[in-house]
């Protein structure tokens, strides 16, 4: 066999992909990413959401525990944070803590909050120096997603009990009056929140 034979024949059995493969491997591809992203995203908004609420429920374990400690009052306000009010690379928080005079810190350890989630609390409170609440109602907290109205299908809420300060995790029962665009932190201002529509396991 001569040279230029055999040159000829190893082109011709040369590993290689067609276009048509080229074509259906980018299809199969696309509708692969198209079916996983989606649910790859609602994964990670729904660990935000209970990462805060997990996050939030120890803070406020440990507000208690330092009243008690320190033998001191602190006021917990609700600050009201607009929708996709939290710019890049800050920390904002949902709550502004007051305790009275003593050598605790605890109002610098609050869990931050970005605009990927959503908090309404139905009323400010105080926690007194033997770690109870004084508040003639719960405290209900609920958390969501920014997303849940298109897809993340997910409210927590919080519940305080009043006086015992006992804190409960569950699920919260009404979605009708989420939107679009809640604000990141705000206080019910339309009495929606209440103890009964949150759902201990």
């Amino acid at each position: 066999m001569n040279m230029k034979k055999f040159k000829l024949n190893i082109k011709n059995n040369s590993a290689g992909f067609t276009l048509v493969e080229i074509i259906i491997a980018i299809g199969m591809s696309s509708l692969l990413t198209g079916l996983i992203l989606p649910s790859f995203l609602n994964l990670i908004r729904t660990e935000k959401v209970n990462s805060y609420t997990r996050e939030l429920k120890e803070y406020f374990r440990v507000v208690k525990l330092d009243s008690r400690r320190w033998g001191t009052s602190c006021q917990v306000n609700i600050n009201s944070i607009a929708h996709n009010g939290v710019p890049n690379d800050k920390n904002y928080y949902g709550y502004n803590l007051t305790c009275g005079e003593s050598p605790t810190t605890i109002e610098n350890l609050a869990p931050t909050i970005n605009n990927s989630i959503f908090q309404v609390v139905n009323k400010e409170f105080l926690i007194t120096p033997n770690g109870r609440i004084s508040s003639d109602k719960s405290i209900v907290i609920v958390i969501g997603s920014k997303f849940h109205t298109s897809g993340v299908k997910i409210l927590n809420c919080l519940v305080i009990q009043s006086p015992t300060g006992h804190i409960v995790k569950g699920k919260f029962l009404q979605n009708d009056w989420i939107s679009n665009t809640m604000d990141v932190s705000q206080k019910d201002t339309n009495n929606i929140l209440s103890p009964e529509k949150c759902e201990f396991s």
